[in-house]
């Protein structure tokens, strides 16, 4: 189970043209063969959530920020808006979304981070949980049980105040029509 605060589109959520904007913008001497490619790589990533069987169960809290942001142009913004909408309804999925008006819950910003918890192995055991932190001069594994505690605390203090799934639906589909209108 994988439950995430997020202020981009995950990467396994990202649509094509989202995701090779923000490619291009990481890697702007890459040929674009390269660019293709990671694209491409991330996009077979996704089979992770939307494959037929045991779908990876997914929990994400957007920052609102993630549905205001211009990421390439408002054509690529109304189709991602329009994606996240469309894979929240799947029972593996939950997308919601944290509204500006929530404020600050944790008194202090976290960034974007994500709790990995391992299902159980065929012998009944699994991995201990782990935080994947990632910034923009790299990535973290976190694994020290305080470490652990402290952004499961986050992710559940994010949820209190979160939209609920359906709202958060609602609320992707009406941004993705702001868009739209901008074109």
């Amino acid at each position: 189970m994988l439950t995430s605060f997020q202020e981009l589109v995950p990467g396994l959520f990202q649509i094509p043209g989202y995701a090779e904007t923000l490619i291009r913008a990481v890697y702007p001497e890459e040929p674009s063969s390269e660019i293709t490619r990671r694209v491409e790589m991330k996009m077979h990533r996704q089979r992770l959530v939307t494959r037929k069987g045991r779908p990876a169960a997914v929990d994400v809290i957007l920052d609102e920020s993630v549905l205001r942001r211009m990421v390439g142009n408002p054509r690529i913004m109304a189709e991602q808006l329009r994606h996240l909408a469309d894979l929240s309804t799947k029972p593996n999925i939950t997308v919601r979304v944290l509204p500006y008006l929530a404020g600050v819950p944790l008194g202090d910003l976290t960034g974007p981070f994500t709790n990995v918890d391992f299902a159980l192995d065929a012998k009944g055991k699994h991995e201990p949980s782990v935080v994947y932190v990632e910034n923009f001069t790299g990535a973290m594994y976190l694994e020290r049980p305080d470490s652990v505690g402290r952004y499961r605390t986050a992710q559940e203090a994010i949820g209190r105040v979160a939209l609920d799934a359906q709202p958060s639906r609602d609320l992707l589909r009406r941004a993705a029509r702001e868009f739209e209108r901008e074109r």
